[in-house]
Formats: C-alpha cells, sequence, structure tokens
C-alpha cells in the first residue's frame, strides 16, 4: 500500500508540472492581430500603386518587385508585404497571429 501512495504522489507531481510547462510555452514572437485590410496590386511595373479590397485605398508598391504585389494592414498598424498565393484564403476581419520581419510579413497562423 505504501508503495501505491508514493507512485500516486509522484504521478500527480508530473502532471502538476506538465500542466505548468504547457500554460507557459512562450508564443515565440507572435503577435494577435485582426486583418483589416487587402492590397493587390496585379502588374507592378504598369501599376505603381496597390488597390485595398474594401477601402479602394491606394499604397505605393516597391519597383523592385516583379511579381503580383500583395499587402495587408493589420490592427497593430502595420502594412505588411506578402507572398499572394501563399496567403490568398485569409479574409479582412479575421483574427491571426503574425511574425515579421522588416516590412516582410513571415509567418501567419489563425487563433
Amino acid at each position: 500500500m505504501n508503495g501505491i501512495t508514493i507512485k500516486s504522489i509522484l504521478l500527480g507531481i508530473g502532471i502538476i508540472i506538465l500542466i505548468c510547462l504547457l500554460i507557459h510555452i512562450p508564443n515565440k514572437g507572435y503577435h494577435r492581430v485582426t486583418i483589416v485590410e487587402k492590397y493587390y496590386a496585379a502588374n507592378p511595373k504598369n501599376n505603381s500603386k496597390a488597390v485595398g479590397v474594401t477601402t479602394k485605398k491606394k499604397i505605393s508598391v516597391p519597383t523592385s518587385t516583379s511579381k503580383p504585389y500583395c499587402a495587408m494592414q493589420f490592427s497593430n498598424g502595420k502594412i505588411l508585404d506578402l507572398d499572394c498565393h501563399t496567403y490568398l484564403d485569409y479574409e479582412v476581419k479575421e483574427k491571426v497571429k503574425i511574425k515579421w520581419k522588416g516590412n516582410k510579413l513571415v509567418d501567419i497562423r489563425r487563433k
């Protein structure tokens, strides 16, 4: 009976430590934001402006891009460049977690 009690106590302590570790995992630099606007410029060489989907607001496009230019504006005020094909399925007003470096979106995840 004494061995079962010790094993039960050790199991309980192990579960408590596991729960504490799972709760305390760092988010590795992700920020929770909402997508405010999406910008597209089909041909950045001919058209030096990207147009917003919902507001029709225009932003300037970097001249060095040869691919279609896309950007997203987030609730934290940042407008970040991104790959059009990879992030096409995210919608305006969707809550996401983002990671960026400079002016470029590195990673985006749904909540």
